[in-house]
């Protein structure tokens, strides 16, 4: 009888177990077919992105803030704060950065919502994107 219960008790701990890991191995859910959607915050920048092709037309939307805009130049910082968005072309992988954020030109925060098509034609697909810095 002991050992009958022993063996139901490890038989459900280990069903147990399995079905726990079977749920933490089932990965998040993802941005849509054909998009990379992240964010990101760091001590000089924070900002969210969509970037998508779909139907042979890509779309990149957004917010970025720049958070040491300063006064002009090097002050706090004079950097601007941007996207680096990696594109799939018909000619290769190709990367271009989204419009800038710049406090030290008056504008500390942007909303993103335009085509990159002009600045890299022949996009098939988005692969990645990073919060960057850009010296302006």
């Amino acid at each position: 009888m002991r050992r009958a219960r022993s063996a139901v008790l490890c038989t459900a701990l280990t069903l147990g177990l399995t079905a726990t890991t079977a749920a933490a191995a089932v990965p998040a859910p993802s941005a849509a077919p054909g998009c990379v959607e992240t964010s990101d915050a760091r001590e000089w920048g924070s900002g969210e992105l969509s970037a998508c092709h779909q139907d042979g037309a890509t779309r990149v939307r957004g917010r970025l803030v720049d958070l040491l805009p300063g006064g002009g130049f090097g002050a706090p910082d004079g950097y601007c704060v941007a996207w680096y968005v990696t594109y799939r072309t018909a000619s290769g992988e190709r990367s271009a950065h989204s419009p800038l954020a710049c406090g030290h030109f008056g504008n500390a925060e942007v909303i993103l919502d335009h085509d990159p098509a002009a600045e890299v034609p022949g996009i098939t697909g988005v692969l990645a994107a990073e919060l960057t810095l850009v010296a302006l």
